[in-house]
């Protein structure tokens, strides 16, 4: 499922991340910044020696590098995510995803990839990372964006494209009643 939304397409895609191409790709990380193994041997070491120089980042904020040799995105956005129960969940999870917005439009970066953050391993509801994550994304299609155009949620399974999809739905369908901004599907 796609929409444009201002100037900005939103696009739902089931499948594998590593597959998506885009010119920023997030991942998740914890506030050490460890990388993934699997992103290490596909990246390269380089990607890690940067995060080493940065060192750590706080839970929900988020941090950029270039991409190693990832043939499919120019940088990494390294979005350290909330883990569900620690507290202040919701607000950390809006602000790791405005982060990796505003990380991708201040690198002049044209589109950029997300995964269901904080789901999985961290236990973050399904529904509730579906309304978040689309929630910053439409609101942040109402900035004065120079560069970017194109926000992708790549999703693991049928279930987590069918949440995004409901949500993605219902949030077009309350933009077109209260007739804000521009939306083509």
């Amino acid at each position: 499922m796609k929409v444009k939304v201002n100037k900005v397409t939103i696009r739902l895609f089931q499948g594998d991340i590593r597959t998506v191409v885009a010119e920023a790709v997030v991942t998740v990380t914890d506030p050490q910044l460890n990388l993934d193994p699997d992103l290490v041997r596909r990246a390269g070491v380089e990607v890690q020696r940067e995060l080493a120089a940065i060192g750590w980042c706080e839970v929900g904020s988020a941090v950029i590098t270039s991409a190693g040799k990832l043939s499919t995105a120019k940088k990494i956005i390294h979005a350290v995510a909330p883990r569900w129960g620690e507290g202040s969940e919701r607000g950390k999870l809006a602000n790791v995803t405005l982060e990796a917005l505003r990380l991708t439009e201040q690198n002049t970066l044209r589109s950029i990839v997300i995964p269901a953050i904080s789901t999985g391993a961290l236990g973050y509801p399904l529904e509730n990372c579906a309304l978040t994550l689309l929630t910053q994304a439409i609101d942040y299609t109402f900035e004065e964006l120079r560069a970017l155009r194109s926000i992708i949620f790549c999703l693991v399974d049928e279930r987590a494209y069918a949440i995004f999809k409901t949500e993605l739905e219902r949030q077009i369908a309350d933009l077109r009643e209260t007739n804000q901004g521009q939306v083509q599907v």
